[in-house]
């Protein structure tokens, strides 16, 4: 188990990871992305990602924020990459959405960054 410290660095890095998603691979459609970290994603799932009216819910298992570290961003990139695809009516994990987890796991993985675009800040 993590304590306090780590867990507070953990989602701090997560959610510098959300602001670079953000910037890197946002919805086409002008709706904002929301990320939680939740007890309320039902048991048999990782994280959900969900449509609103005027945004986008990703909803991250809290257990998996605090216990697997490494492994919440896969969630975090496979949930985004719905919120990315279905803009463009791709509602399963066909070619829309892997297009669409190529470019999230690109962000996650440093592949593309601030660095890339002039005057973008992040933090």
């Amino acid at each position: 188990m993590a304590r306090k410290g780590e867990r507070e660095d953990r989602r701090r890095k997560l959610f510098k990871t959300v602001r670079l998603l953000r910037v890197f691979a946002s919805p086409n459609d002008g709706r904002a992305v929301r990320v939680r970290i939740t007890n309320a994603v039902p048991d048999d799932r990782l994280g959900d990602c969900t449509q609103r009216k005027e945004h986008y819910l990703i909803r991250l298992n809290k257990a998996v924020v605090e216990g697997s570290p490494d492994a919440v961003y896969l969630v975090l990139a496979h949930e985004w990459a719905h919120a990315v695809a279905w803009e463009t009516g791709a509602y399963d994990h066909g070619d829309g959405w892997g297009l669409a987890m190529a470019r999230c796991w690109r962000v996650i993985a440093g592949e593309i960054n601030a660095g890339d675009l002039p005057n973008v800040r992040v933090d």
